[in-house]
């Protein structure tokens, strides 16, 4: 009896790129369509996954492929770490409306 084989695939998980905000590539995608909350977002993201570090800075960024928050944070031992998030979903909008638009 032949024996059925297939190609060998590796898990999807392999594929994507990890989303640990350490560049733009790499950005944390915050899914909100208000920026209040979008903003309220980043905060949990960087208060659970980067205890005792605060925000002392931020940037916009417009990039190819979105736009980006790069916020500037400090450790409670004085390092300097920058957080990128991707937040085109949420730039500019209050209660999934621009702001601005009628």
């Amino acid at each position: 009896m032949e024996a059925k084989t297939r190609p060998h695939r590796a898990p999807a998980a392999a594929h994507q790129q990890r989303a640990d905000g350490s560049s733009q590539e790499h950005a944390v995608v915050i899914h909100e369509n208000d920026t209040p909350r979008g903003i309220a977002a980043e905060n949990r993201w960087i208060a659970q996954n980067m205890p005792g570090y605060r925000k002392v800075g931020q940037a916009l960024i417009q990039g190819q492929n979105g736009i980006y928050d790069r916020i500037s944070v400090v450790g409670p031992h004085g390092d300097r770490k920058e957080v990128f998030f991707e937040i085109s979903e949420f730039f500019g909008r209050y209660n999934g409306k621009l702001l601005g638009a009628e």
